[in-house]
C-alpha cells in the first residue's frame, strides 16, 4: 500500500488493514493500525503493526509461532532534505526514516518493524532445554545418555545449563 504525501489531507489520515507483508520469513498475515499527521513536508506515523510470526528456536531448533505486536513512532523526512555530510546522529534522530518522492510505502515500513523486532535469539519458550551438543537429541522430548568430552556428565550439564553449577 503507497501514500502519496502530498494527498494526506489537515487532519491526518487513519489507516487500518489487514495485509499480508512479505518478510524473510515468507509472506506473514499481518494487521496495520497506523496514523500519519503530516507537518510540512515530515510524515509523523504512529500506531502499530499486529502479526503471527513462525520462528525457529534458538535452542532446540524447533519451529513455533508467536504473537508481534509492535509499536510504531517515527518521523518521515523527505530524502532530498538529507545532506551530503557525515555526522553523528542525536538521539532524536534516530527514529528519523525518508522517503523518496511524494510516497510512502506503508506495506515496506510494517514489514520492516516487524524484521526489527523479531528477537535475535528466539526461545520457544524459557525452560526450553535446547539439543544435547553430542548427540543432537531434543532434550525437551527425550534424554540423552551422553557425556560430554569436557568430562561432565549429563546432569553437570544439565546443572550449569540451567545455572545451578
Amino acid at each position: 500500500m503507497k501514500v502519496k504525501v502530498s494527498e494526506i489531507p489537515e487532519e491526518g489520515l487513519e489507516i487500518d488493514e489487514r495485509v499480508a507483508l512479505n518478510i524473510d520469513r515468507g509472506e506473514v498475515p499481518a494487521h496495520i493500525r497506523l496514523s500519519l499527521e503530516k507537518k510540512d513536508r515530515e510524515v509523523l506515523v504512529k500506531g502499530s503493526v499486529e502479526s503471527e510470526l513462525v520462528l525457529t528456536c534458538g535452542r532446540c531448533l524447533q519451529e513455533f509461532r508467536k504473537e508481534a505486536s509492535v509499536p510504531v513512532d517515527l518521523v518521515y523526512e523527505p530524502l532530498e532534505d538529507l545532506k551530503d555530510e557525515i555526522r553523528e546522529l542525536g538521539a532524536e534522530e534516530l527514529e528519523t526514516v525518508f522517503y523518496k518522492g511524494d510516497e510512502l510505502d506503508i506495506d515496506a515500513l510494517a514489514a520492516e518493524q516487524l524484521i526489527l523486532n523479531i528477537p535475535m535469539k528466539p526461545l520457544c519458550g524459557e525452560a526450553c532445554k535446547g539439543i544435547c551438543p553430542n548427540c543432537g537429541a531434543d532434550l525437551n522430548k527425550e534424554s540423552c545418555g551422553c557425556s560430554l568430552k569436557t568430562g561432565k556428565d549429563r546432569a553437570g550439564f544439565k546443572r550449569l545449563f540451567e545455572g545451578k553449577e
